[in-house]
């Protein structure tokens, strides 16, 4: 019998820009065995209204004023529902990222406890952008330093899986057995004056799972559009003018 997956994330009316291709491509999904559950952390229920009246389950999450702490709680409520139901693997597909139909099934065919997706994003580094894969590999030179594989690199794979040492939760497929040892946290950087100066969770879920002796892979062949955020009216496949940089 095929694994049973939950296909989830949280989601917010600040990228409500996205939602329209975003629910067609999980509408599109090839997988069976699946069930989709999104977690909204809006401040009011009209944006998780909205999306249960375009067929997808959603539901309202604790709105906070603090955005990691929402998220956080939303993630947990995904969690404790994956555990609580009879669930094998848990994908995060964020609400910006818009996966191939067959998605889980490239995810799946490794039989890895943590597998991800490619995503392409934009990094500034120097004042310069730089395109690369949110997959990182841990600097052995300079400790709490992660150098990011350029996407350009990524892109001559048809088949392929690599060891890394972090990745985003943009679209990243979880076993069981991982999550019923870790929940998910952000952490507040030393010295931090600003709420959003965090390690995230993604940053949180990789060191905790190295810690617990799981090994992150990603499916080079799985590649993923990115629709960065900039609050326009997009069309897959063009990005100009919504890109969203993150400064390193």
């Amino acid at each position: 019998m095929q694994p049973k997956v939950l296909v989830c994330c949280t989601v917010a009316d600040v990228k409500e820009y996205c939602l329209e291709p975003y629910i067609q491509a999980i509408k599109k999904l090839t997988y069976e065995n699946k069930d989709i559950l999104l977690a909204d952390n809006s401040k009011t229920e009209d944006y998780m209204n909205k999306i249960n009246s375009m067929g997808i389950k959603c539901v309202k999450t604790e709105y906070k004023e603090s955005i990691p702490e929402r998220v956080i709680i939303g993630m947990n409520y995904l969690r404790e529902y994956f555990l609580k139901n009879d669930y094998d693997y848990f994908l995060c597909l964020q609400q910006d990222v818009i996966a191939p139909e067959n998605i889980i099934e490239l995810l799946l065919e490794s039989q890895k406890e943590i597998t991800t997706a490619v995503v392409p994003h934009l990094l500034l580094q120097n004042g310069k952008e730089k395109e690369i894969a949110l997959l990182g590999i841990d600097d052995k030179n300079n400790p709490g330093k992660i150098t990011y594989i350029d996407y350009d690199s990524t892109k001559q794979y048809v088949k392929g899986l690599v060891k890394v040492d972090f990745c985003a939760t943009t679209c990243l497929l979880i076993s069981r057995k991982v999550l019923e040892k870790i929940k998910f946290r952000y952490e507040k950087r030393e010295n931090s004056t600003n709420d959003l100066d965090v390690n995230w969770d993604d940053i949180c879920f990789c060191q905790d799972a190295k810690k617990e002796g799981f090994q992150i892979y990603a499916n080079l062949a799985a590649k993923c559009e990115h629709l960065f955020y900039g609050g326009f009216s997009v069309t897959l496949g063009d990005t100009r003018g919504i890109k969203k940089v993150i400064k390193s």
